[in-house]
């Protein structure tokens, strides 16, 4: 009778033990299962240009993986993806559906800031893993409130000192700033100024346009009135492709230098002629086939470039931020043997990797872990970006 009732204590115990394991941990696992995980993507809306490039960069990554049996015993990756609609309550809802109805046991988030700013609360009290391809540095700083968020793409503030420092090495001592009145812009407004200041450079004239404006030629006509040498952009396509546009229109005859976000080959197939000759701050894979290095990083990047290249066509210069981010998981994954939020948290927090994008090394003070090397100047010539010269 005794014994009876102590194996009912103990198996209400391991009942109770399990339940409470679900309860805290409802998409992980302990190791030896399939890798499921999420992508909330602008397939649709303003940016879907970039959230296709983000698929077929995920896509062709889960292909490579599984055919080389990256997580070994025949274990495989899938990828669940949902169209967030570059809109950040849409977003929101499609983070928790990845998360409640898909069980995922990581997720990718595109390249639309306010979405994965709004879907943060989400993902922390989840405890989800989750890398998000978007820049804004609020989506991961402070890393102690965002213990479960990652980002791959640069951080304005990195962006800015690159940009400062090639302005700088040209002479270049007055410039103008337009940027997009949103997060985004604000953020980019406050990193150029800052360094610009740091570097001796003054900012002559500051302009500032609306997300949905389709001409910034009266902001533009402000700033080259104070005869800047050189205009600093901080727009996404395809305003950032407009903008060049209007300033040829107005005969400005300057540099024109672009932040990451004006969309890479999307920005010259908006600007078209009128991006020859204009520069942007990038990861130097979109220029892959100017290098010359046999280092690891670089080895990485033309590869990458060669199988993006093979597969679709043509490159993005998104792909390599999405192509990182699955990389990243799946060496997490693989170093703790299983999907457990908190372990895989951990991993990532740690990881370092020579990725498709370069040098990439997170930390418990930085979420946002690619380096400075990985970045470089490009510059427009004959309508394919090059490094510049």
């Amino acid at each position: 009778m005794r014994t009876s009732r102590w194996l009912s204590v103990l198996c209400a115990a391991a009942v109770t033990l399990t339940a409470c394991a679900a309860q805290e941990n409802p998409s992980g696992s302990d190791g030896g299962g399939d890798l499921k995980i999420g992508a909330s993507l602008e397939l649709s809306g303003a940016t879907a240009s970039i959230g296709t490039a983000y698929r077929n960069a995920l896509q062709l990554k889960v292909k490579q993986l599984n055919d080389a049996g990256a997580l070994g015993g025949g274990r495989k990756i899938s990828l669940v993806v949902r169209d967030n609609q570059t809109k950040p309550d849409e977003a929101i809802q499609v983070v928790n559906g990845l998360i409640n109805n898909d069980k995922v046991n990581a997720l990718i988030e595109g390249g639309c800031s306010a979405c994965a700013v709004a879907a943060a609360k989400t993902v922390e009290s989840k405890k989800m893993p989750t890398i998000a391809l978007a820049s804004a540095s609020a989506i991961t700083t402070p890393a102690s409130a965002h213990p479960y968020t990652f980002k791959i793409s640069p951080n304005p503030s990195e962006d800015a000192v690159v940009l400062m420092n090639e302005l700088k090495s040209k002479g270049v001592s007055r410039i103008g700033l337009l940027n997009v009145n949103n997060v985004y812009g604000q953020e980019g407004r406050a990193a150029v100024t800052a360094e610009a200041a740091k570097q001796g450079i003054a900012v002559v004239q500051a302009e500032q346009f609306g997300e949905t404006d389709k001409d910034m030629t009266v902001q533009l006509r402000n700033i080259a009135v104070k005869q800047p040498q050189a205009v600093v952009v901080w727009a996404v396509s395809p305003a950032a492709g407009i903008i060049a546009t209007n300033a040829k229109d107005i005969g400005y005859t300057g540099g024109l230098y672009q932040d990451a976000g004006a969309g890479a080959e999307l920005y010259v197939q908006g600007a078209k002629a009128a991006a020859e000759g204009t520069h942007m701050v990038f990861v130097r894979t979109l220029a892959a086939p100017d290098l010359t290095g046999t280092d690891p990083a670089s080895v990485a990047e033309k590869k990458w470039y060669s199988d993006y290249t093979k597969a679709y066509g043509t490159y993005s210069g998104f792909a390599s931020f999405a192509s990182d981010a699955l990389q990243m998981i799946v060496d997490a994954v693989k170093s703790v043997n299983g999907t457990v939020p908190a372990a895989l948290r951990d991993a990532l927090e740690k990881i370092g990797i020579d990725g498709d994008s370069g040098r990439i090394q997170n930390s418990a003070q930085n979420h946002s872990g690619l380096q400075p090397s990985a970045l470089a100047v490009l510059e427009v010539r004959g309508g394919q970006w090059h490094l510049s010269q």
